[in-house]
């Protein structure tokens, strides 16, 4: 978790610090997200290079970057750099989702990739999940949460970027980050505590 938090900080505060610095230098708002983007997206880069390989999910973060930042530079519009955030959000929203609707929902592909050196374990984990339904339902619910907060945060944000002044904007969006974080782990708190009060013997 602490390896996650800190993924996080650096995903958000890197972007953030580079633009308010190239604003304090006398950038432009273009020119200063512009900046920030291309210090997330040599981060994304620099991580691949340290892990020796990309995933799957690096690729799309990076090439997503790499898109708006040059279409953006091309039209002269800085919205389309601030709606970067809605497209990573609305996607991943969307692909977890839609793994609702599959046999196994994206958390619980994560939870067994990220358990795959415990094969006692995952065996159970097979076996629960054919014989308990609400084993199935956790994985589910928790799937289905993350992917609503952060579709809704996508849509929330675009709905911003193209209603707030651009600046104002650039210094909300950090902002909503941190909220959405927070109602996620606040949530899966709650939920985890509702949990265990449901499997105490009454």
């Amino acid at each position: 978790m602490r390896k996650v938090l800190a993924g996080l900080l650096w995903d958000i505060g890197l972007p953030l610090v580079v633009y308010y610095a190239a604003r304090i230098l006398g950038y432009d708002v273009l020119s200063a997200l512009a900046a920030g983007t291309g210090a997330a997206l040599l981060r994304v880069a620099a991580i691949a290079v340290v892990q020796r390989k990309l995933n799957g999910l690096a690729a799309f973060v990076g090439g997503t970057f790499a898109l708006l930042l040059v279409i953006s530079l091309l039209t002269g519009d800085p919205r389309i750099l601030l709606a970067k955030e809605s497209v990573l959000s609305g996607a991943a929203g969307l692909l977890l989702l839609g793994s609702c609707l599959l046999s196994r929902p994206l958390v619980y592909a994560i939870a067994r990739k990220a358990n795959a050196t415990k094969p006692e374990l995952l065996a159970e984990w097979d076996d629960r999940w054919n014989t308990q339904p609400t084993f199935r339902k956790h994985f589910t619910t928790l799937t289905a949460v993350f992917g609503g907060v952060l579709l809704a945060d996508a849509i929330i944000r675009l709905v911003l970027v193209y209603t707030l002044p651009v600046n104002t904007m650039a210094n909300l969006s950090p902002f909503m980050h941190v909220a959405a974080l927070g109602i996620l782990i606040g949530w899966s708190l709650w939920y985890r505590n509702h949990r265990q009060r449901a499997m105490q013997p009454s």
